[in-house]
């Protein structure tokens, strides 16, 4: 055994069939929910006015009725011939190089997303009231907004004030460099998704073989979660530091495991109070390998001394600043203890929306994986047990945070974009056991591509 799958295989993959009977599945159950969902508050609590209109997506607008459809049509025919021409090259003339995943991802990323129209898909997500980038272009002196971060946290825009400085400041250097609010958008997104890609890959390649990494790489950069939500946020950012710093973590040299890690732990924990989701898979590993248990300490005892550092030089205290965050979001107190009903029906909501924009198909792939994934960590070898550690450790931690009240109502789809990378661990167990034709490739491609254009085109993903 070897590279985190065993000697099982399964007949293929997924089936035209099969696929359509996935899809139907997945629309009557989260129907059924929405309905179920809604009865238990007006049953329960005598209201639903907490329930998503669009269930379990929180932000969300149908925008049928105000479709340029002259200009939508052509965004989506060149979509659909830039993945055709994408697949058939990957799948059929290079099986070997990356560049090609990346390039296919970043066009179909800007296409997909100029469906909902230049300044609605470009603009408006960075430039809203709430945003970062409107909390960055009034930055005068990035030093001075530091220091005095904390007397004015309260006083910024509505996500500004539960994130660290960085990423207002993270906005601040791009608005600096490029010359437009449309070139920071498409510099978050095309540079985002090219590392992640890269990770991912990288990452994957740790454990599969190298075709099996790169198909699934592909698959990762055509996830709805990714091309709707992937231009112009700062979660695109944050995925790449965790996905990095994971990615470094496991590395055989010391150096990279030790100071590449904290580089990307720093970089992710100055843009959310959400890198806490690290600690535990990074611990896990440490336990798998021994090894890296002086390089945790290390990065432990470095960020202690950075922060406390920043803290003495720039006066600004990051546990402070969490508790500011922690109680705009929990204004009544510890949510789980407030509000239990309806912290109970969230966390379903929180869980079908990452479900969602990850594509039922994939989502069934996963629990295959897994299955592969526990049968293999039986083996002696490293790579046997250690994508399984990485799966379940983010999987819990994610799951952790749930259960301790964070994100109030979904919004995990982006809010949790950083989570998705490590779902594709088992899915690419999958696929390798599955040892599918390439026929059955493409059909699985353009099921996750097709899902991601249609909801795309159908709607508005407001945040």
């Amino acid at each position: 055994m070897a590279g985190g799958t065993d000697s099982r295989s399964q007949a293929g993959l997924f089936s035209l069939r099969e696929i359509l009977l996935a899809a139907w599945v997945m629309v009557a159950s989260f129907i059924t929910f929405n309905v179920v969902v809604r009865l238990f508050y007006r049953a329960i609590l005598d209201n639903d006015v907490g329930v998503p209109i669009h269930w379990p997506i929180s932000k969300f607008a149908v925008r049928l009725g105000r479709l340029d459809v002259s200009r939508v049509a052509l965004l989506v025919a060149l979509a659909v011939v830039v993945f055709a021409v994408a697949t058939a090259y990957l799948l059929w003339f290079d099986r070997t190089s990356l560049w090609p995943v990346a390039v296919a991802g970043t066009v179909l990323l800007v296409l997909t997303t100029l469906t909902q129209g230049h300044q609605a898909g470009l603009i408006r997500p960075i430039a809203n009231g709430g945003s970062y980038y409107r909390a960055a272009v009034a930055v005068a002196d990035p030093v001075v907004f530091v220091e005095t971060f904390e007397a004015n946290q309260l006083g910024l825009p509505l996500h500004a004030r539960t994130h660290p400085p960085g990423a207002v400041l993270s906005f601040w250097v791009l608005d600096t460099l490029l010359p437009s609010t449309r070139a920071v958008s498409l510099a978050v997104g095309i540079g985002s998704l090219a590392l992640s890609a890269l990770l991912c890959h990288r990452l994957l390649a740790t454990y599969y073989p190298h075709d099996i990494a790169r198909y699934t790489t592909y698959l990762f950069v055509l996830l709805p979660a990714v091309q709707i939500y992937f231009l112009t946020t700062l979660d695109a950012l944050i995925t790449v530091a965790a996905l990095g710093a994971i990615y470094c973590f496991t590395r055989e040299s010391p150096i990279v495991a030790t100071f590449g890690t904290l580089a990307c732990l720093f970089v992710a924990a100055s843009q959310t109070f959400m890198t806490v989701f690290l600690g535990p898979v990074l611990v896990g590993l440490a336990l798998l390998r021994r090894d890296r248990i002086a390089p945790l300490v290390v990065i432990g005892l470095s960020s202690l001394g950075i922060y406390a550092l920043v803290a003495l030089v720039l006066d600004y205290d990051y546990v402070a600043s969490f508790l500011v965050a922690s109680h705009q979001q929990n204004p009544n107190g510890f949510f789980p203890l407030v509000e239990p009903l309806r912290y109970l029906t969230t966390r379903v909501e929180n869980v079908a929306e990452i479900a969602l924009f990850f594509t039922p198909m994939l989502g069934v792939l996963a629990v295959r994986g897994t299955r592969v994934l526990w049968r293999s960590a039986r083996g002696l070898s490293r790579t046997d047990r250690e994508p399984l550690v990485i799966f379940a450790l983010a999987a819990g931690s994610l799951l952790g945070l749930f259960a301790v009240g964070v994100y109030h109502t979904g919004e995990t789809a982006r809010g949790a974009l950083f989570i998705y990378p490590f779902l594709m661990l088992p899915v690419a167990a999958a696929i390798r056991a599955a040892d599918p034709t390439r026929r059955r490739e493409a059909l699985l491609a353009a099921a996750v591509f097709g899902q991601t254009l249609a909801m795309q085109v159908v709607g508005d993903y407001l945040w």
